[in-house]
C-alpha cells in the first residue's frame, strides 16, 4: 500500500523529478548529475579509465537547463525519499511506455549516492515485478557490502574501473574495450555500435543470466 497518492502520471514525475529517455533505450530512466558521483568523481581523473572523458560531464550534459534538471532529480530524492520511492513504484504500474516495454534503468548519469538511495530503488523493484531494472554502479564497496535480499527483477551490473581490464567478485559486471581489443572480452559484446547505436532488441544489460557485458569504447 502506497503513503502517497498520485492522481495522475504527471503527479508522479514531478514528485521524482521527471525521467529522462536516452535516444539509445528501449525505455524510460531516472538519473542525476555525474558531478555527484563518489567514485566516478576520483576515476574522471584517472588515465585509461572508464570515466576518464565522462560522456556525461561534457556536451550537452552541461548545458544550465540539463543540470539543473539532473539536480531537481536529486532533491526530489534527498527532501522526501518516501514520496520519491511511491511515485517511483506508481509510474512502473501506470506508465504505459514503461508497463509496454518491461523495462527501465537507473543512472543514464551519475550513481547511488549510498546505501539509502540502493534500498529505495530496491524497494521500487520489489513492488515493480513485472518490469526488469537495470543499475549500472562503480559503488564497488557499497555493492560488496549491501546484505540485503536483491530483487529478483534488478540487476546490479557493477563496471570496471579501468578500459581493457576485466575484474571479479560481483554477480553481474559490464567491462569496455578498445575497439581493436574488443576480441579479447569474456563477456556478451554490446551489439549497439553495429545497429545505429541502439539497443534495439537487446535487453542484455537488464538479463540476469548474463553475468558480463562488455562495451567498444567510445
Amino acid at each position: 500500500m502506497l503513503t502517497y497518492k498520485f492522481k495522475s502520471i504527471k503527479d508522479a514525475e514531478e514528485a521524482v523529478g521527471g525521467l529522462s529517455r536516452p535516444s539509445k533505450m528501449p525505455s524510460f530512466a531516472w538519473s542525476i548529475s555525474a558531478r555527484r558521483c563518489n567514485t566516478g568523481s576520483k576515476l574522471v581523473n584517472v588515465k585509461g579509465s572508464v570515466c576518464e572523458g565522462c560522456y556525461a560531464l561534457k556536451n550537452r550534459y552541461l548545458f544550465n537547463n540539463i543540470q539543473s534538471a539532473l539536480e531537481n532529480r536529486y532533491n526530489k530524492w534527498e527532501k522526501n525519499r518516501n514520496r520519491w520511492t511511491d511515485a517511483m513504484i506508481y509510474l512502473m504500474h501506470n506508465k504505459q511506455h514503461i508497463v509496454n516495454t518491461g523495462h527501465f534503468r537507473f543512472f543514464d548519469s551519475g550513481d547511488i549516492q549510498g546505501v539509502d538511495m540502493l534500498n529505495d530503488i530496491n524497494t521500487v523493484a520489489w513492488a515493480s515485478p513485472n518490469i526488469r531494472f537495470w543499475l549500472p554502479t562503480k559503488e564497488y564497496k557499497l555493492i560488496k557490502d549491501y546484505d540485503i535480499d536483491v530483487a529478483p527483477n534488478l540487476v546490479i551490473r557493477v563496471s570496471a574501473p579501468m578500459i581493457d581490464k576485466s575484474f571479479d567478485g560481483y554477480t553481474h559486471i559490464s567491462t569496455v574495450y578498445q575497439k581493436d581489443k574488443i576480441g579479447i572480452a569474456d563477456g556478451y559484446v554490446c551489439p549497439a555500435p553495429t545497429q545505429g547505436n541502439k539497443c534495439d532488441s537487446c535487453r542484455a544489460c537488464w538479463n540476469d543470466s548474463i553475468s558480463e557485458v562488455s562495451y567498444i569504447a567510445h
